[in-house]
């Protein structure tokens, strides 16, 4: 069912139930006001007939009892009658002579109290307790026909006016709900109008502040997401097939000139050792690769548990130092804490020191002396703080945010300083999966300081793995 029909229908069950409760409510105060206003006569009559008759009727003999034995109203001859019975239940007054007596137990009920309504064959009667002037109790009842004519003219204009009512309702209640959800439509014919060729179109919002504005600006938000994924995957593929080319162009070229001619057996171990530099160069971007996927597609599945943060540093200087002998770390723990306790940090081993072996690698190279400094400061809850400090040349404020962009190199550097551009992107993955805080700062005197800032250290909490 189509979302109009159904909150028409939800407009009509509401509004019928409430219209209908309204009319019936009308139908019945005036009912009960109708009869109200008719008791209220018969016992005017009542009181004014015993007014009138009692000090006569008190020394009349009792009436015989002469009276049609017919309940249908049709065929009664009389539509009213005002009766008097003494107190031993014996009629004395009637107003009506073929009128049917009332039986002694209703006789007996009117005077235990004092006024009694009730109903009478096919009338309505009122009867009271009076008192002659010789104190002697009488029992004076008043009856009549209780016309239902205005009621039921009442009640089926009541119908007539609950069904065009109704009628009423479910006309407007499909109009307003049409209006109410004609911005849905027009951000649905938007929305089928955006094609994965051209994502820069965003649903108009309107001057509205309503929740369908919102809806809007939501899609709009989802609208840039999608983009930025569709262009960072775009600039990745172009990225990784650069990447990829060109070491497999210049293995290819080399391999090709040693061939042509024959060589001495020297040319040949240099020309292989430049293949295996140039492979290795791309198991180290298929390595950083494949991490950053893990990250992004299985968070779930990585991982976490106490390690000691400085055994981390030592562990990423050696790797570092191994790789790259030209280069040097240098690592001021500061303060040592006496626990060992006080060194944990919850995280996983393995991405953690790639983030750090990144950092430091990536400091030493833009360092003319290709070193580094590493300096920690231990906190007692475990929310130490890291600094990696370099003395290269620093970072322009235009490059500040695209650093850490997958792929993206320094236009100046680029030429000078060979790299995949991935390091820095895989950096803020692991430390958004540890939830590590990172900052930049640039020192007046030169160079930049990359500032880590670990969470605090709960024993027996668990990682949640986002990198929100």
């Amino acid at each position: 069912m189509q979302i109009r029909a159904r909150l028409t229908l939800m407009y009509l069950g509401i509004s019928a139930g409430i219209l209908a409760i309204v009319l019936f409510a009308a139908w019945w105060t005036y009912k009960q006001h109708t009869e109200s206003d008719f008791f209220e006569n018969l016992h005017a009559k009542a009181v004014l007939t015993a007014q009138t008759t009692l000090r006569e009727v008190e020394k009349l003999p009792p009436l015989p009892i002469n009276w049609i034995e017919s309940e249908d109203l049709d065929t009664l001859p009389y539509r009213d009658n005002i009766s008097v019975y003494n107190d031993a239940y014996e009629r004395v007054f009637v107003g009506q002579p073929l009128a049917a007596p009332f039986p002694v137990k209703t006789l007996q009920l009117i005077q235990q109290a004092g006024r009694q309504q009730f109903r009478h064959l096919n009338l309505h009667a009122v009867g009271i307790t009076m008192t002659s002037p010789s104190q002697r109790p009488f029992t004076v009842i008043a009856e009549g026909y209780y016309d239902p004519d205005e009621l039921i003219h009442l009640r089926n204009i009541l119908i007539v006016s609950f069904v065009c009512g109704v009628a009423v309702i479910a006309a407007s209640g499909w109009y307003f709900a049409g209006q109410a959800l004609r911005p849905v439509s027009k951000i649905m014919d938007q929305v089928n109008t955006l094609q994965p060729e051209d994502l820069s179109r965003r649903v108009e919002t309107g001057a509205r502040h309503d929740e369908l504005a919102r809806l809007s600006e939501t899609f709009n938000r989802l609208l840039d997401r999608v983009e930025q994924a569709f262009l960072m995957q775009r600039m990745f593929l172009s990225n990784v097939s650069h990447e990829l080319k060109n070491p497999l162009m210049a293995m290819r070229a080399q391999l090709d000139v040693t061939l042509q001619r024959e060589r001495e057996p020297a040319a040949y171990r240099q020309a292989l050792q430049s293949v295996l530099d140039d492979l290795r160069e791309l198991s180290e971007v298929e390595e950083k690769l494949l991490q950053l996927a893990r990250i992004y597609n299985e968070p779930d599945s990585i991982p976490f548990e106490p390690v000691r943060l400085d055994e981390l540093l030592w562990q990423a200087k050696e790797h570092l130092q191994k790789n790259y002998p030209a280069y040097k770390a240098i690592i001021d723990p500061g303060h040592m804490p006496e626990s060992e306790e006080t060194l944990l940090v919850f995280a996983n081993e393995a991405l953690l020191r790639t983030a750090l072996i990144n950092l430091m690698n990536n400091a030493c190279k833009y360092s003319p002396d290709q070193r580094v400094l590493v300096r920690v400061q231990f906190q007692a809850d475990g929310a130490h703080a890291l600094e990696v400090i370099d003395n290269g040349p620093g970072i322009t404020p235009e490059e500040l945010p695209l650093i850490f962009e997958p792929f993206y190199r320094s236009s100046q550097h680029r030429m000078q300083v060979k790299g995949t551009g991935i390091g820095l992107s895989l950096v803020r993955s692991i430390l958004l999966t540890h939830r590590i805080g990172l900052s930049i700062r640039q020192p007046a005197s030169g160079g930049s300081v990359f500032q880590l800032k670990f969470p605090p250290f709960v024993e027996g909490t668990q990682m949640p793995n986002n990198q929100t």
